[in-house]
């Protein structure tokens, strides 16, 4: 395999999760020619696409964490090899198909398990992430010389959030619970609490 520069993957990264976040605001119905024709009209048209809006912003948001958790790791890479490429490879395309996930759950609202499928997806992400991260942890080549232990061990805790949070997704959707888009903004909750002080950046003697 050709040698792949760092830089690189980052470019692709940012342009896979660019369009992805982009192609999500397709999932908000734009109303009909003519259907728009008072304050009456209008003031139903926002009621009834409200839910997609708060669908596409609390997707927008799980999208937008998983970005910077994953140049939190590039941060503290310095290469990457064939294997780390194709974890990361399969973690953009399980990326390319939440519009489809998030836009069934929407146009489905009457099926509630059909959010499963999201929940499913966001779970796959969530495990991705944490391989890429654990493969990268237990090859010293690949890191940076400042990364401290602690440190390595304070992104280990925090990209468990999303896993979590996906679990308890699946679970709640698998039994139609009707609140689940409170999830969307459980992990940034929890990171805002619990993860806001990383240790400093101190190399292990």
């Amino acid at each position: 395999m050709e040698p792949i520069s760092k830089v690189n993957l980052e470019r692709l990264t940012n342009g896979i999760y660019a369009f992805t976040m982009t192609l999500m605001i397709r999932n908000i119905q734009m109303p009909s020619p003519g259907t728009l024709t008072g304050t009456a009209s209008l003031d139903n048209y926002l009621v009834t696409t409200s839910l997609s809006v708060i669908d596409f912003i609390g997707a927008f948001l799980i999208l937008g964490m998983f970005w910077l958790f994953y140049f939190q790791i590039f941060h503290r890479i310095n290469s990457v090899d064939s294997r780390f490429i194709y974890i990361h490879l399969l973690s953009l395309m399980v990326v390319v198909f939440v519009p489809f996930t998030q836009g069934l759950a929407n146009s489905t609202e009457s099926i509630p398990e059909v959010e499963v499928l999201f929940q499913i997806n966001y779970f796959i992400l969530a495990c991705l992430l944490i391989l890429a991260w654990q493969y990268a942890q237990k090859r010293p080549a690949l890191l940076e010389p400042a990364l401290s232990g602690d440190e390595a061990a304070f992104l280990s805790k925090k990209f468990l959030v999303p896993l979590g949070v996906a679990t308890v997704g699946i679970l709640l959707a698998a039994v139609g619970w009707g609140y689940i888009d409170i999830l969307y903004f459980v992990p940034l909750i929890i990171i805002g609490l619990f993860f806001r002080n990383p240790p400093d950046r101190t190399p292990v003697p």
